[in-house]
């Protein structure tokens, strides 16, 4: 039987040449040329989503570090670690207070996580320097914070002495106002304004 090799031969030949396609239940038979275009096109796709990848990956900037830097490094500190705790306790708390659905099932993932980054933590070495500044952070912030009450006190005081010192705080913003909407006050800001383009043009 010489004849079946060869037609089975030039059926598949035939196959290959006119693959088909389903559109709506239909077969479609694609040309070659057709068949070409469609697998330039998802090389190029390829070919441009690994181009992305690459540039996402340039913009990292990657730091080497020695092992013999590294034999320096020491494990976090106590006061270090629950300094961290209470951060992500007072994160989960915000975040579950503004979660109002499916709030047991957040609340349960985001103790994993907490936990899950502890544990990490007990085995985690950072440079000692760092080590000294997370130490550091709880007296840093409490100084910020009492700077910041200081301020707010010292502001607080100032608008007091700004009341007592102007005796008619209205007549003083109506002068005010009618001096902002002045002609005079609006061709200063307008010879002002020229001013500052021609400085720019030139």
């Amino acid at each position: 039987m010489p004849g079946k090799p060869n037609a089975s031969k030039k059926k598949s030949q035939q196959l290959k040449r006119n693959p088909k396609r389903k559109i709506d239940d239909e077969e479609v038979e694609l040309s070659e040329k057709e068949v070409r275009n469609t697998a330039k096109r998802n090389k190029n796709h390829t070919k441009h989503l690994s181009s992305e990848g690459q540039t996402k990956h340039t913009n990292l900037k990657q730091i080497k570090i020695t092992s013999k830097k590294r034999k320096t490094w020491q494990l976090l500190s106590k006061s270090s670690k629950e300094h961290l705790q209470t951060i992500m306790e007072s994160v989960i708390i915000t975040i579950l207070s503004k979660s109002i659905k499916e709030k047991e099932e957040i609340q349960y993932h985001l103790n994993f996580l907490k936990k899950r980054l502890l544990q990490l933590c007990e085995t985690l070495k950072v440079p000692p320097e760092k080590l000294k500044d997370l130490a550091n952070l709880p007296s840093l912030l409490n100084m910020e914070r009492a700077q910041d009450r200081a301020n707010e006190e010292g502001l607080a005081l100032l608008q007091k002495e700004i009341l007592t010192l102007i005796p008619n705080q209205n007549a003083l913003l109506k002068d005010l106002d009618v001096l902002h909407n002045s002609s005079q006050i609006k061709n200063m800001l307008t010879f002002i304004e020229e001013a500052y383009k021609k400085l720019d043009a030139t």
